[in-house]
């Protein structure tokens, strides 16, 4: 990363550990040398790190505006995600979600998310009606998961340019990754054990059917 933008690798080292800011211009750099070619991301990123009087914006509690910003420029820039959600449901595929449609891919989800829904009435018809149709879109794989050793969800997004990053949620923090290769590893496990694509559809599918006769019992 150093060699591709030209950045002093003990300055860039400094950047990426959160202990000091980078000049806007070598941030404009950064962001092209990894992939951010369109201008008016690396115009956003860089207003950002202007404005913002802490280093580590890349990490940051999700309350905070500037967490909003950072994680609005990264969904106008991602083309497809592979999503595990081992406890809940995925934000993208909750019915009130704006925008409505989903970003393309796949979604996998733990078995757990589902059970959650057994005791929410209309909001749980809501969702499993909203599951089951993406479930059967063309642009959206759900695959169920049975309990995994990788407790924690996480987003890897592919961007613009085919530059991928990996999105970490703990608690009230959002993380942004490089290490993709790892998570790579971790989904081809997760895939292993997740049940397929059409026995997932079936699953979501008489979900949504209990659902739908307990509303209208």
């Amino acid at each position: 990363m150093s060699d591709a933008s030209g950045i002093d690798p003990a300055s860039l080292s400094r950047f990426l550990n959160g202990t000091r800011k980078l000049p806007d211009g070598d941030l404009s750099v950064l962001a092209w040398a990894v992939g951010l070619t369109s201008r008016e991301a690396r115009r956003a990123l860089v207003d950002i790190n202007h404005d913002h009087d802490e280093p580590e914006w890349w990490v940051s509690n999700t309350t905070t505006p500037l967490a909003d910003a950072i994680t609005t420029v990264i969904c106008s820039l991602t083309v497809s995600t592979t999503s595990f959600s081992p406890h809940t449901i995925p934000t993208d595929l909750t019915p009130h979600r704006r925008p409505a449609k989903p970003v393309r891919g796949q979604y996998l989800i733990g078995r757990a998310a589902l059970d959650g829904l057994r005791h929410n009435g209309q909001a749980a018809h809501d969702q499993a009606q909203c599951l089951h149709r993406h479930a059967a879109s063309d642009d959206v794989t759900i695959r169920l998961v049975d309990q995994d050793d990788h407790i924690h969800p996480f987003q890897l997004l592919t961007l613009g340019g085919g530059h991928k990053t990996v999105k970490v949620d703990i608690l009230d923090t959002t993380l942004y990754l490089d290490n993709i290769k790892r998570f790579q590893a971790v989904i081809e496990t997760i895939k292993q054990r997740a049940v397929s694509v059409a026995d997932s559809l079936a699953v979501i599918g008489n979900l949504a059917t209990y659902f739908a006769g307990k509303v209208s019992a």
